[in-house]
C-alpha cells in the first residue's frame, strides 16, 4: 500500500469484504477465516467472503480465486449506463474506486480478471463526474449539497467538497474587488500603457 499504510481512508477500503474461492481449500482455521462456518477444514471449491486486505497475497500464491462482489457485476453496469448519477455509493460501496484498483490486481494475479473492469470504472467516475461532481460550485444550499453528497462515494465526497470550498474561495475573491471582466480591447490598452511608462521612464534615464 505503500504511502497509503497509515491513511485511515485506504484502512476502512481494505475491510471490504470480497467474493473468493479457495484453489486448496485450508485446515484447522476454517472457522477464523469464515465465521458462518463450523468446521475447522475448509475443501477445495469452497466460497466465502474475505476482507480484501486478506486477498491480494493468497491470490498472488495461488490459494484463492477472486470474484467480482455484485456493485461491480453485470446489473450493477446496466445500472450504471443508464444513469450513473442515480445510484447511491455510499450504500453499495463507500470506497469504490481504491477498492476496484486493488481487487482488479487481485484478480490479475490469481488469472481471473475481467478486462473490462477497468473501462467500467473509468467509465463510471467521469459520469458521475458529470453529473454530480460539476454541481459541487453552483450548489446554494446546504440542503442541496447534502442531498448530493448522500450518493457519493468517499472519493468522490472528496473532490466534491475540494470544489465546493474553490466556489465559495472564488466566490468570496469576486466581492473583495473588481471582478469586471476586461475584453480584449481593454487588456491591450493596459498593456500598451504600461510599455508607454516604461519607454518615457527609460528615455528620461538615458538623457
Amino acid at each position: 500500500m505503500g504511502s497509503d499504510y497509515y491513511r485511515v481512508d485506504a484502512m476502512m477500503a481494505e475491510e471490504t469484504y470480497v467474493p473468493v474461492r479457495l484453489v486448496h481449500g485450508c485446515t484447522g482455521v476454517g472457522t477464523v477465516i469464515d465465521p458462518s462456518s463450523d468446521q475447522a477444514d475448509l475443501p477445495p471449491g469452497t466460497r466465502l467472503d474475505l476482507p480484501l486486505w486478506m486477498v491480494p497475497p493468497m491470490a498472488g500464491r495461488n490459494m484463492l480465486q477472486v470474484d467480482l462482489p455484485v456493485f461491480y457485476g453485470n446489473k450493477m453496469r446496466r445500472k450504471m449506463k443508464a444513469g450513473a448519477g442515480c445510484e447511491d455509493l455510499k450504500v453499495r460501496c463507500p470506497h469504490y474506486y481504491s477498492v476496484a484498483t486493488r481487487l482488479h490486481s487481485a484478480m490479475q494475479a490469481c488469472l481471473t480478471a475481467d478486462e473490462d473492469f477497468p473501462a467500467f470504472i473509468l467509465n463510471t467516475f467521469r459520469s458521475r463526474y458529470k453529473e454530480l461532481l460539476t454541481k459541487a460550485p453552483l450548489v446554494e444550499s446546504d440542503l442541496e449539497a447534502s442531498q448530493i453528497q448522500a450518493k457519493l462515494s468517499v472519493e468522490e465526497s472528496q473532490l466534491f467538497t475540494a470544489a465546493a470550498e474553490a466556489g465559495a474561495a472564488h466566490q468570496r475573491w469576486k466581492g473583495n474587488g473588481d471582478s469586471r471582466p476586461m475584453n480584449r480591447s481593454q487588456s491591450l490598452k493596459r498593456k500598451w500603457a504600461a510599455d508607454s511608462k516604461e519607454n518615457a521612464a527609460g528615455n528620461g534615464a538615458a538623457s
